[in-house]
């Protein structure tokens, strides 16, 4: 990113030399916006880009795992991996049943981009110890699904967040404003 920043000042610095002096404020504000986009896209986490890509076959795919799970009354848990699809699109997939008590095991998709699960109504909804284990291992969020909210792990920042008040994440019109509900 230095070297990106330290090409585009060169390249102003030899411009602003080289043409009049009312083009020379052009170029500055060309590569003040060029700044800024890149600042941007730094702030952006990767748990805001998962969110980003939420559509309505992946609220079906969550409700499908909340179902797996007897809404949040079973010990069982129900999860979906985000992925992105080699056309560009992005596909929530189900990834069945495991019958483990209060875990999950499956084999991880190379395209994966967000970890979705659920959580039991009796435990913390909040991403717990081995959740945090397995975003920083694979470098991707780990969302939870409950009755009292959706959260976020994001090993980017390495913070959880609150999504979405209770069962809001099923609603698909909730996710066209989906930002964290408190950092």
């Amino acid at each position: 990113m230095k070297r990106i920043v330290r090409l585009i000042t060169a390249t102003v610095a030899l411009t602003a030399a080289a043409i009049p002096a009312h083009s020379f404020n052009l170029s500055v504000g060309v590569s003040r916006s060029l700044l800024d986009a890149v600042a941007a896209t730094r702030t952006r986490t990767s748990a805001d880009y998962a969110m980003s890509k939420v559509d309505k076959g992946i609220v079906k795919a969550f409700g499908k795992a909340w179902q797996r799970s007897g809404d949040g009354t079973s010990s069982l848990e129900g999860v979906v991996l985000i992925l992105r699809m080699a056309d560009g699109s992005f596909s929530g997939r189900d990834m069945g049943a495991t019958n483990e008590y209060k875990r999950f095991t499956f084999p991880w998709h190379p395209a994966a981009i967000a970890i979705v699960h659920t959580h039991p109504n009796g435990s913390d909804p909040k991403p717990c110890d081995q959740d945090i284990v397995a975003a920083d291992k694979r470098g991707v969020p780990v969302f939870t699904i409950t009755r009292r909210g959706m959260y976020v792990y994001d090993p980017g920042t390495r913070k959880i967040s609150k999504v979405m008040n209770d069962l809001d994440w099923l609603d698909q019109s909730s996710w066209s404003n989906a930002v964290f509900v408190k950092r």
